[in-house]
């Protein structure tokens, strides 16, 4: 046999979500119309599956298929991550797929495929399996993108998106064909030992290699300046597949960016650190001052996420221990703070999903007080206000950048999220004190949708007053 069965354990995780993808993809052929909601239900069993192994086996260190993935604490931390948003975006999406009328069996299985490539790519120490992962990703996200057939923007924004994917994905297949040749290998830890014994001119011309792979990660976490197609996409994609795109895969991007620098490009640290700092202040600065002149929430929320994406590359420019566990730590939390956003534009949305203006809020806070309560939270926590999850993750993302020197870069952050207050706080004051419309907006009277803003709501208060626990974890799971 080419693999041992030590190969297929270590992807165990992986192998039981597309083992519900392709039964979804047969069960789908069978199933009448008012029965593809059973999907749903399927793909649900089978992420809950996937987190229960995954937890169970999560202090097992395997490396696999000749070292291109590993299975440790890190890989199995995002893991966990992504399948739980994975869980609460098909939750989310139960209604609204039946109020769109594209309840099938497709929307699930790309679904699943996409968070298996996830899962591949948060594994991988092996740039083949890194570009193959992020392609199977890709193509994914630009078919779920366009899945509202009968929306014109819908289709814009999968193409805008395809466009600029493709374009993106080519500089990172030329920096990794620098980097094969330089060394001879796609391994990380043999171009990590080829790099430490080389020569200027070879690692000039790895830094190159370096910021042409970076484009590839840089769109897809939406860094500046390869974040042109978020807010256009956020908007464009249904409401779920939006939440799903701006957390899941920035879980697997951000860990296979910091184990590409990390272990691979460990040699050149001091040059790759200077060019994050740039990145970082960068992406701060333009995702929060673009914001602020929004009115579409999801489009808000879209140039929240680039805001964001700088905050957490402030912890891997501090190229130390708590700021690679502050990233993990940050990605966990605001898994809850901004699941729970887009499920209130979700609430908000109308027929085709359109309907999300942030104008629409207006009174929602004592129509509808839970709710309003829930979105004052999320706010309150995507600003950093204290003591929030989203203030105690700033904090240690900063205090990272600190204890590296990077003060300038500590401080452009904290900037950053004093501007960033003013939008976030404006969605409060549009909630609750701009008055009553003449016509409320319809809202999706939905259970599942209201269970998973009180999920949001419950994640956010129990880890903004127990932070401790998690950042243990998030830090212990650094294992590269």
């Amino acid at each position: 046999m080419l693999y041992s069965m030590k190969d297929l354990v270590a992807i165990v995780p992986e192998l039981i979500v597309a083992a519900f993808a392709f039964a979804i993809l047969l069960i789908d052929l069978w199933l009448p119309k008012r029965m593809k909601g059973f999907n749903g239900i399927l793909a649900l069993l089978g992420v809950l599956v996937a987190v229960g192994v995954t937890i169970a086996m999560y202090n097992f260190n395997a490396t696999a298929f000749h070292g291109m993935v590993v299975m440790d604490r890190a890989s199995n931390f995002a893991n966990i991550v992504i399948l739980l948003v994975t869980f609460v975006v098909i939750i989310m999406g139960f209604d609204f797929l039946n109020r769109e009328n594209i309840n099938i069996g497709e929307y699930y299985e790309i679904m699943l495929f996409s968070v298996v490539a996830m899962m591949v790519l948060a594994s991988s120490y092996n740039l083949i399996t890194i570009f193959i992962a992020i392609e199977t990703l890709s193509i994914g996200m630009y078919i779920l993108t366009g899945f509202l057939k009968n929306k014109n923007e819908s289709v814009e924004g999968a193409m805008k998106y395809f466009i600029l994917g493709s374009f993106a994905s080519s500089f990172l297949v030329l920096g990794i064909g620098l980097l094969y040749g330089l060394f001879g290998s796609a391994d990380l830890n043999v171009i990590k030992s080829g790099l430490s014994g080389a020569d200027s001119l070879h690692k000039w011309v790895t830094i190159l290699s370096f910021l042409l792979i970076f484009v590839g990660f840089g769109f897809k976490i939406a860094a500046f300046p390869f974040h042109s197609w978020t807010p256009d996409v956020y908007a464009a994609a249904p409401t779920p597949v939006s939440a799903f795109m701006s957390i899941a895969p920035k879980v697997a991007g951000f860990l296979v960016l910091m184990r590409f620098l990390v272990v691979g490009m460990a040699p050149i640290q001091v040059e790759w650190s200077k060019v994050l700092w740039i990145i970082a202040a960068l992406t701060m600065t333009f995702g929060n001052t673009v914001a602020l002149w929004q009115k579409d929430l999801k489009r808000l929320l879209g140039y929240s996420s680039i805001a964001h994406a700088g905050y957490m590359l402030v912890g891997i420019t501090a190229a130390n221990a708590l700021g690679y566990g502050a990233v993990m730590f940050y990605l966990f939390g605001y898994l809850f703070m901004n699941l729970g956003a887009f499920a209130v534009a979700e609430f908000i949305s109308t027929k085709e999903d359109r309907g999300t203006e942030i104008e629409n809020l207006r009174g929602m806070g004592y129509r509808y007080p839970l709710i309003g309560l829930a979105m004052l939270m999320f706010m309150f926590c995507l600003a950093g206000v204290p003591p929030t999850v989203g203030f105690i993750g700033k904090y240690y993302l900063f205090s990272a950048a600190v204890k590296s020197h990077l003060y300038w870069l500590a401080v452009i952050g904290v900037i950053n999220s004093a501007i960033s207050a003013y939008f976030y706080l404006n969605i409060v004051v549009t909630m609750y004190m701009k008055g009553e419309p003449e016509n409320p907006p319809a809202v999706l009277n939905s259970l599942p949708l209201k269970i998973v803003v009180l999920v949001g709501a419950l994640g956010v208060a129990y880890i903004g007053v127990f932070p401790g626990s998690l950042l243990d974890v998030a830090l212990k799971s650094i294992t590269f």
